[in-house]
This record gives C-alpha cells, structure tokens and sequence, in this order.
C-alpha cells in the first residue's frame, strides 16, 4: 500500500508496492483465466481471451478496487483525493501479491476468485468489448486510415481451412494480427492485440 511517490520518505531496504504490482497482476491474470475456462465450457479461444481481458482490465482492478476502499490506506504524497483511480488499482495488484507471498497460490486464488465475483466478475465477464470502435475512434481523432487486409488459411493441397487471418494496417503500416473463425472474430482479436500492444502509438488512447 506505499505509492512510488513515497520513495523519498522510505528507508533504506524499504521499497514501494511496483513489485508487487508485477506479481500480483500474473497471478490476478491466471486466476481470471481459470475462472472464464471452467465458468465457459463451450466457449472458443477468441472470446475466453476478451473475457479474461475484461475481467483484469485496469478498468474492473481499479472499480473493485475503489469498492473495497483501498484508498483509505495507501501511503502517498499525492494530494489529490479521492485518490486517481489507476493508484488504487495498482495498489489492488500489490495487494494480491503480498498475500500470494505470504499464502502461496492455492488461498490467494480462491481469495481472488471471490474477490472477482463478490464485485462484479458476472457482469464484467459478459461485457462484449467493441475492440475495433475503440480502434476505429482513436483513428477518427488522430486522422489515422485503419483497414484489414484479409487472408484465408490453406492447407498444403490449398484448400481453406475454414480460419480467417488479417493484418491490421494503419496508414498502411502492419500493427498487428488476428486471426478467428470469421473474418470479424479475426479484425476484433487483431483490433485487441494492437491495443494492448500501444507500442506503436504515437498518443495512447
């Protein structure tokens, strides 16, 4: 619960919750996809990955993380209350990192379960994620030209497999690829890579 602005104020050995932030949001994005894998049976690759993708979006950490009022105990110099909302958020992965410290990962896991559906994991995981408006509207703004180049996959004999690929370009520039069992599965999924990616952004989102 120590914020990097408090790094001044530590002492030596003392460290800020960033650590833990790492630890805790690998274990926080194996429990969401052992939740959406048994809670989906019959769901494919594609959506079980936009499921997990909702559930331990910064979006969700950092609702759950105001509901269970974690802003009350962050130690920081930040003046501003209450609290930004990425703050406690991260604080949230920190959190479920400590406990996986102290616990190991079979009573971190059912805490994190619980913790996911006692504050809206249903609903969050039933969200459909418009990946390629998001897109499309972030390009709108910067005046960007999106377009897919499509592709189907063949077997040696050159016949279709039934799996569509596409090339995300972006001023004619290839960002990422999707692929899916129709061509819009396979845009959304190329759509979702390029935006979790970010990298080749000149503004975020």
């Amino acid at each position: 619960m120590t914020h990097g602005s408090m790094m001044a104020e530590l002492e030596a050995g003392e460290q800020s919750n960033e650590r833990l932030e790492f630890l805790g949001d690998s274990i926080l994005g194996a429990v969401a996809a052992e939740l959406v894998f048994f809670r989906y049976p019959q769901e494919d690759e594609g959506p079980l990955t936009q499921k997990r993708s909702n559930l331990v979006s910064r979006k969700s950490l950092n609702q759950i993380g105001e509901s269970m009022g974690l802003g009350e105990h962050i130690q920081t110099t930040i003046p501003q209350r209450p609290l930004p909302s990425a703050v406690i958020g991260n604080a949230l992965e920190a959190l479920i990192g400590a406990i996986y410290l102290d616990h190991g990962y079979k009573k971190t896991r059912v805490l994190a379960s619980a913790m996911l559906m006692r504050y809206g994991a249903e609903e969050i995981m039933e969200t459909t994620a418009d990946f390629k408006s998001r897109l499309y509207h972030w390009a709108q703004v910067e005046g960007k030209e999106v377009r897919y180049d499509e592709k189907m996959v063949r077997d040696d004999q050159g016949r279709e497999q039934g799996i569509h690929e596409v090339v995300l370009m972006v001023d004619d520039r290839p960002v990422a690829e999707g692929s899916g069992s129709s061509k819009k599965e396979a845009e959304q999924h190329a759509a979702r890579v390029a935006l979790e990616r970010g990298e080749w952004r000149e503004k975020p989102l």
